[in-house]
C-alpha cells in the first residue's frame, strides 16, 4: 500500500466524521429550536431520553443528505 492511498482513506475518514460531527451540531440547534417553539408545559414534560433521540434522528437524516449530495457530487 502506497502512501497516497494511505492519505487518501485517511482524508476520507476526517471529511465523514466532520460530516458527522456538524451534522449533529446542526440537528442539536434544530431540535432545540423547535422545543424553544413549544409551549412551557409541553417542553418540560418531555424526556432527556426522547430529546436526545429526536437529535439523532435529525442528524442521521442531515448526514444521509451530506452523504448523498456529496456521493452524487463525484
Amino acid at each position: 500500500m502506497s502512501d497516497k492511498s494511505s492519505n487518501t482513506r485517511q482524508g476520507r475518514l476526517v471529511r465523514w466524521m466532520l460530516a458527522a460531527g456538524g451534522s449533529y451540531l446542526c440537528a442539536m440547534f434544530v431540535v432545540l429550536g423547535g422545543l424553544s417553539l413549544l409551549p412551557k408545559h409541553t417542553q418540560t414534560s418531555l424526556s432527556e431520553t426522547a430529546v436526545g433521540w429526536a437529535v439523532l434522528g435529525v442528524a442521521a437524516a442531515i448526514f444521509v443528505g451530506v452523504a448523498g449530495r456529496r456521493s452524487g457530487r463525484s
